[in-house]
Formats: structure tokens, C-alpha cells, sequence
């Protein structure tokens, strides 16, 4: 197996592992028990592990090794309110340099959205979600602002998947997303801006309130 290969798939296979939350925020992951899950040598495991710390998923520290990253709802809004300020500004660019080509490919997604959250699969739904943005954020053309979207986005993702049933009306959702979609399409930047940060706000919310009532006293 090539290196850079075993590289990505150890670090797919672990980030995924971290997300469903098989490895509990806190817990160790020790070097050679990963390899040996995985079939490899040490090297494709620390270089996996190091990706996943410039997520902010892992901790890494000497001589201590590698923790999953802890979790807490003033993790969590700071991730959310910094999210927005980024995206507000993607999406105004999104409608000032919109192309036919990124239209109809966000439209697309939403179909494959609405599509998967219909046959129950939510992994394709949010994969679907998460295309959606970044077709319309990338027509903007700025690198920096994409590179830190998708972490930001990693870390959100992590909340997400691990409070079960904090969207329980995947129409809703969609139905957020098409009204974004429709301002983008009418040129309106306010009103594609407002019903984004409306899209936040409401999943940042219903996240806190999650979290508060699963354990108050661990936050």
C-alpha cells in the first residue's frame, strides 16, 4: 500500500471513529494498538493523528501521547459564532460572483440532501449538506477562507453526530437550505446572509440546549 494512501485512509478511518463517537472525548489512542487495528506501521498512524490534531479532534502531547479532544458548549459556540462571521461573508460573495454551473450544482445537492434524509441515511444527507455550501462558497476564490471553513466545519460535524436527534425535522432543514438557495438565485446578499445566519443560529441553539440537558454538570 502506498504511504500517502495508508496515510488518508487511517486518518478517514479514525476521524469517522472520533465523530460517531466510538472513541469517547478523553480517551487515549495508543500508537501501536492503532496500527494493529489498522495493518500498518507506526508511520502512517502519527501522520493520521497529526492531521487530526490541525482538526482540533486530537490533542497531542509529550510523552502523555494522543487524547481525543474534549468537548464543551463554549467549544462549541465559539466554533458556531466564528462560523458565522466566515460564512455571512462567503455567501455575500457567493451571490456577487454566483455562475450557472455552481447554481445548478447546489441544487443537486440539496436533491441528494432531501434525498438521503428520505431513505433514512444521514452520513450522504450531511455529505450532501456540506457540498451544498461549498459550492457556493467557493465561487468567492478565496483559498484561505475555504481551508478554514472545512475545519471549522470538521469540528461542528463532531457536535452534530454525536447529539443524536438534534435535527428531528430533516424537512425543516431542507427547507432552510432551499431559502438560502432562493436568495442566492434572486441576487438578494441580505437575504441569503439573514437566512444563513438563521440556519446557524437554530442548529448552534438546539446543539446547546442538547448538551445542557444530556449532562448540565459536565459544562
Amino acid at each position: 500500500m502506498h504511504h500517502g494512501t495508508s496515510v488518508d485512509q487511517v486518518h478517514a478511518a479514525l476521524r469517522e471513529s472520533i465523530l460517531r463517537g466510538a472513541y469517547e472525548p478523553g480517551s487515549r489512542l495508543i500508537l501501536s494498538r492503532l496500527a494493529a487495528e489498522h495493518g500498518v506501521s507506526f508511520i502512517p498512524v502519527r501522520e493520521a493523528l497529526q492531521r487530526l490534531e490541525a482538526e482540533r479532534m486530537v490533542r497531542i502531547e509529550p510523552n502523555r501521547g494522543a487524547t481525543v479532544t474534549e468537548i464543551s458548549i463554549a467549544d462549541m459556540t465559539d466554533i458556531y459564532e466564528t462560523r458565522l462571521v466566515l460564512e455571512e461573508h462567503a455567501i455575500r460573495q457567493a451571490v456577487a460572483h454566483i455562475t450557472p454551473e455552481a447554481l445548478s450544482d447546489a441544487e443537486a445537492a440539496l436533491a441528494d440532501m432531501r434525498a438521503g434524509f428520505d431513505r433514512g441515511d444521514e452520513p450522504a444527507a450531511y455529505q450532501a449538506h456540506e457540498r451544498f455550501h461549498f459550492r457556493l462558497y467557493e465561487v468567492a476564490e478565496s483559498p484561505w477562507t475555504d481551508h478554514i471553513l472545512h475545519l471549522l466545519w470538521s469540528s461542528a460535524e463532531r457536535y452534530v453526530r454525536l447529539s443524536a436527534g438534534v435535527r428531528p425535522d430533516p424537512d425543516a432543514f431542507v427547507a432552510e437550505h432551499e431559502e438560502i438557495l432562493d436568495a442566492v438565485v434572486k441576487g438578494d446578499a441580505d437575504l441569503a446572509a439573514a437566512r444563513l445566519a438563521e440556519n446557524l443560529r437554530t442548529t448552534e441553539r438546539l446543539l446547546a440546549a442538547t448538551y445542557a440537558n444530556a449532562d448540565p454538570e459536565a459544562y
